[in-house]
């Protein structure tokens, strides 16, 4: 009888019900926008009601050339961003780790995290300006479009990798080390096998970040250079939402089947 008042007491329905409408807003402000997408990609025509008057598969069909190289050029930046972020967030993790976060480190690790407390279009503007001239003119290849949104993915990825190097990895790499294993055995045998984790987590974030990135890239790319967010947009501003939800679903499905990938446990034959 006691289990049942306190389940069914004034605490755990108070609790229940904020639990309950926690769910809701997450649904309503998450699931709900890419369900409509969902529907949007199928419908063959969206007014007013609550559910489409009718589906089909047109707006796929009518997917151009040019749409599927906006979305191969997406896939392209996004792994090459997710990669160059992960190598360079790891490196500075490991060259900070343990050191004073004053004077130099504490200049660096602001470097590093500067892209997360600028707007987009602010830092794309800030390397259009600073790349678009000799003796390093970016402004007229994909490269820009990758250090612009490497500068904006660096601080996750950094901050994943520098989460993940606990004390008790340091007192590992400290015991491998006064037993006479050199730097690099050390590095390899005990320090990366411990960041497998959160170097998947840092290619699976990045790559999705790069993937939606729309301010930064879309201040500095060149001409006849395009990703699958800046067709989306211009579709958007002609009025075409559901050739724009059609296009938008691609990514969107290959980007959580990548997260579901990269970010899945390795199997413990490949672990051990």
């Amino acid at each position: 009888m006691q289990r049942i008042a306190a389940a069914f007491g004034p605490r755990a329905l108070l609790r229940h019900a904020f639990t309950a409408l926690f769910a809701l807003l997450c649904f309503w402000l998450f699931v709900l926008p890419v369900v409509v997408v969902a529907l949007s990609s199928v419908a063959s025509h969206w007014s007013g009601t609550i559910l489409p008057d009718g589906f089909t598969t047109r707006w796929f069909a009518r997917l151009s050339s040019s749409d599927l190289d906006a979305v191969t050029t997406s896939l392209e930046i996004g792994v090459g961003v997710a990669f160059l972020g992960t190598a360079l967030g790891l490196w500075l993790a490991l060259a900070l780790e343990g050191r004073d976060r004053r004077g130099l480190g504490a200049l660096v690790d602001a470097v590093a995290m500067m892209g997360s407390g600028v707007p987009s279009v602010v830092l794309g503007l800030a390397v259009l300006i600073a790349y678009h001239k000799r003796p390093l003119d970016l402004s007229g290849s994909a490269a820009i479009v990758v250090l612009a949104q490497l500068a904006l993915v660096l601080p996750f990825c950094y901050r994943c990798a520098a989460a993940a190097l606990r004390p008790e990895l340091t007192t590992l790499r400290e015991a491998a080390a006064s037993l006479g294993a050199p730097p690099r055995m050390v590095l390899a045998r005990v320090v990366l096998p411990q960041l497998v984790p959160a170097i998947r987590a840092s290619l699976a974030l990045g790559f999705a970040l790069s993937l939606g990135e729309l301010g930064a890239t879309l201040t500095v790319y060149p001409p006849g250079f395009a990703t699958v967010p800046i067709v989306v947009v211009g579709q958007v501003n002609r009025g075409y939402y559901l050739p724009a939800s059609a296009l938008s679903l691609i990514p969107l499905a290959i980007s959580f089947a990548a997260l579901l990938l990269i970010a899945a446990r390795a199997p413990r034959a490949i672990a051990r």
